[in-house]
């Protein structure tokens, strides 16, 4: 567990995922955060993703080994807990030779603001480069601004859609999709 300090002061603990402790609190965030972009996608784009994808309750139970099946060197996924709560979550996994994918990054509302994502994502791009990875790749939707401005000031750029992204057909073209290399 490392425990890094931000501008605000507030202590935040990076656990690393062991889906046999943090099952729920994983999926409690998973649901959390998917359903959170099923409401942005609704109110942005006037798309029902219920439709699309079903229940999210039930599409994150049913693929939460999954989605989390990486473990060093091929992956990881780190839990922000701040106060003893559970703040947000943030991945990488290894999509083929020397390519990594940033997945689930996610600082619940009631925590943004405070340079979480940040600290996350220097923690992942930290892990990515001992690992030797050479490229990074990572999608976003178009309504996540602060993660574009967030993801650009750390040097990902604009690309096309990457053939291993999980965004679902029928959403491929409200996403954006970027790279950076290490």
């Amino acid at each position: 567990m490392d425990y890094v300090p931000n501008c605000d002061d507030l202590m935040a603990e990076f656990v690393p995922l062991d889906l046999e402790i943090h099952r729920e609190e994983l999926i409690d965030l998973n649901i959390e955060y998917m359903g959170w972009i099923f409401n942005e996608i609704e109110k942005h784009f006037k798309i029902d993703a219920k439709s699309e994808i079903g229940p999210v309750d039930e599409y994150i139970r049913g693929k939460i080994d999954e989605i989390y099946y990486f473990s060093p060197p091929n992956g990881i996924c780190y839990l922000i807990k701040v106060d003893n709560q559970y703040a947000g979550m943030g991945a990488f996994r290894k999509l083929r030779e020397g390519v990594a994918e940033i997945k689930r990054m996610y600082v619940k509302p009631e925590f943004r603001g405070r340079g979480l994502g940040k600290q996350l994502m220097h923690k992942l791009l930290q892990k990515i480069e001992e690992y030797q990875f050479s490229v990074i790749y990572l999608d976003t939707a178009l309504f996540m601004e602060a993660a574009h401005s967030l993801y650009r000031k750390m040097g990902f750029t604009d690309r096309e859609v990457f053939p291993e992204t999980e965004v679902p057909e029928a959403f491929k073209h409200l996403w954006n999709y970027m790279e950076k290399k290490v």
